[in-house]
């Protein structure tokens, strides 16, 4: 990632994790994991899970009596060029699938959720996934260029159908909300399943 975003994202995270935010970050903690399913230090994805929890925590909530997000307050606090301004305040939340490299070498994704491609920068180096693999995590373009920042979640693939088809109902609300909720209940679903490994996909991920 643009090294100029990921100062800023490294910059907030210290700013809003200090002693004088250390309540409401714990009420955080106990929202999100609520919402998404309990994680311990001895999950494998345990990183991962923690990376998502920070930019949730940094990006899409709203803290008590407040309509901005710490984010929005950590740009309006310190100085943040104005591209980088627009770039930390349009992250892109999604359900992607990973479709491989293009003849250009660059890394695909499928936005299952927005219903778009996104090309990352050459060279960007993926995670543990490959082609096929669906998974939640969030992009970010900055001066014309895509990244994918950290903190995926990986999905069992035998739901890719169900999630689709739930996808399509979700993007026709146009609420940045609903897109929310419904990736959090994918979450919830993912991690009752690796709690639950012998029972079959498809019987958790069930949206009703």
């Amino acid at each position: 990632m643009d090294t100029n975003l990921e100062k800023h994202i490294q910059n907030a995270l210290v700013k809003f994790t200090s002693k004088e935010y250390y309540e409401d970050l714990v009420k955080a903690k106990e929202e999100y994991f609520t919402k998404a399913g309990q994680v311990f230090e001895e999950d494998d994805d345990y990183e991962n899970r923690m990376s998502s929890f920070n930019l949730w925590y940094l990006l899409q909530r709203l803290p008590s009596n407040s309509n901005a997000t710490l984010m929005s307050k950590y740009i309006e606090e310190e100085e943040v060029e104005e591209e980088v301004k627009e770039s930390l305040l349009n992250v892109n939340h999604s359900l992607f699938e990973y479709t491989g490299q293009s003849f250009t070498k660059k890394h695909v994704l499928r936005d299952i959720l927005h219903d778009k491609k996104i090309v990352l920068e050459k060279n960007y180096i993926m995670p543990s996934i490959v082609k096929n693999d669906i998974f939640m995590g969030r992009t970010i373009d900055f001066n014309s260029k895509s990244y994918l920042l950290e903190g995926i979640t990986t999905v069992p693939v035998d739901v890719r159908s169900v999630l689709i088809k739930e996808s399509k109902k979700v993007r026709k609300l146009q609420d940045d909300k609903r897109d929310l909720q419904f990736l959090m209940k994918v979450e919830a679903f993912k991690t009752k399943w690796r709690r639950y490994g012998h029972i079959d996909a498809k019987k958790i991920f069930q949206f009703k």
